[in-house]
């Protein structure tokens, strides 16, 4: 039961994390824009809704989804295979953060292919 419970909290969590680093980015940016190249607020939405479609934030969403299935199974496959031990613990924590990141890195490079042929 706790071992699902883990799962949908990252599931969950990881696109939440997402979106709001998306707003705080948009927001950095609208700062920036604003203070240092003397933009006005609404300038500064209708070039970003110009520049970047929303396909790009959606997939980021899916993305996201993908990545949190990721970092959790390596985290609960490293953890339920770890020792007993300190050393044991912290060497299967190291493990499964090599792992997540190493799958990462080639999911997002297969999603970014199959977006690429699809040409989405």
């Amino acid at each position: 039961v706790y071992k699902r419970q883990r799962m949908l909290a990252l599931v969950v969590m990881m696109p939440l994390l997402t979106i709001y680093a998306n707003l705080m980015g948009i927001l950095g940016g609208a700062v920036v824009s604003i203070m240092m190249l003397d933009l006005t607020w609404s300038m500064y939405i209708e070039q970003m809704m110009a520049t970047v479609p929303l396909k790009h934030f959606l997939i980021g969403l899916f993305k996201s989804v993908i990545f949190g299935v990721l970092v959790a199974l390596s985290g609960c496959y490293m953890g339920m295979n770890s020792g007993r031990s300190a050393s044991a613990v912290g060497q299967a924590t190291t493990n499964a953060v090599v792992y997540g990141i190493v799958l990462i890195i080639v999911f997002d490079s297969l999603v970014t292919i199959v977006t690429t042929v699809l040409g989405i």
